[in-house]
């Protein structure tokens, strides 16, 4: 599929979330946005551990646990969210014409961005070619240059050293951005790993000084539940790091 397609295949599909968030009003689309924020932030929270229990104990779906942790745990907490504010918000909250058009038009924007943002990163969690569609990797930024799935991750990476910061056991910051917290991808490979990981096709992330191996094979090898492990890579290997919150950089193993 050329790049231009899937941007307009992903346009397509925020314009039509989109739409459906408008048609709730200001109130409306303002509760779904903050539901699917949440929802988002909590998926990427326990999708790990959800992911390596669904690997270690139902072995026939193990290639499958990434996508249906991550988006499995952001639709029941999305339910579970709208359920919620359906019964103790207001059903109808009236404000001035120019308010309620700007306001439902902004908040609608931003809540399909979130949505397909979460969307494209379960769809690079699955077991499918290193190059989805054969437009998108870890470089694309779709669409049109937009990089949603980037930007959520610099968010999520963001809330859980500065919002949400966890100062215990576990990997911390190495770059001391953050100082001692325990980070999410804390060197931005998140991107990189999940499409070294993805189990058609030969491209290889990690760039000359692998020793030309291709594919997997360089890739080190995989996690449960289809994310590459930690540290795979071998001694000398060098990798492209920090898609996710800005301008890569190319840090030696």
């Amino acid at each position: 599929m050329p790049p231009i397609v899937a941007d307009l295949v992903i346009a397509a599909l925020m314009l039509g979330i989109a739409y459906a968030l408008m048609s709730e009003g200001l109130w409306g689309a303002c509760l779904m946005f903050f539901n699917v924020l949440f929802a988002g932030i909590i998926a990427f929270n326990f999708y790990e551990p959800l992911a390596a229990l669904i690997a270690a104990n139902l072995g026939f779906i193990s290639h499958l646990a990434d996508l249906i942790s991550l988006l499995g745990i952001f639709a029941v907490a999305l339910v579970v969210f709208r359920l919620t504010t359906e019964t103790l918000a207001p059903s109808m909250v009236r404000f001035p014409a120019p308010v309620y058009h700007i306001g439902r038009i902004l908040f609608a924007v931003a809540g399909s961005a979130v949505t397909v943002a979460i969307l494209l990163l379960g769809l690079e969690c699955a077991p499918v070619h290193k190059k989805i569609a054969n437009s998108i990797d870890y470089k694309r930024k779709p669409p049109f240059n937009l990089g949603l799935d980037h930007e959520w991750l610099g968010f999520f990476q963001y809330t859980t050293g500065s919002v949400f910061a966890n100062y215990g056991g576990g990997r911390r910051d190495p770059f001391g951005e953050y100082g001692s917290a325990k980070v999410f991808d804390a060197r931005s490979e998140w991107l990189i790993d999940h499409q070294d990981a993805r189990p058609y096709g030969t491209d290889s992330v990690l760039t000359e000084g692998a020793g030309g191996a291709a594919g997997g094979e360089a890739a080190g090898e995989a996690a449960p539940g289809g994310a590459a492990a930690p540290g795979g890579s071998r001694p000398g290997d060098v990798k492209v790091i920090g898609p996710a919150v800005g301008g890569g950089v190319v840090i030696p193993n």
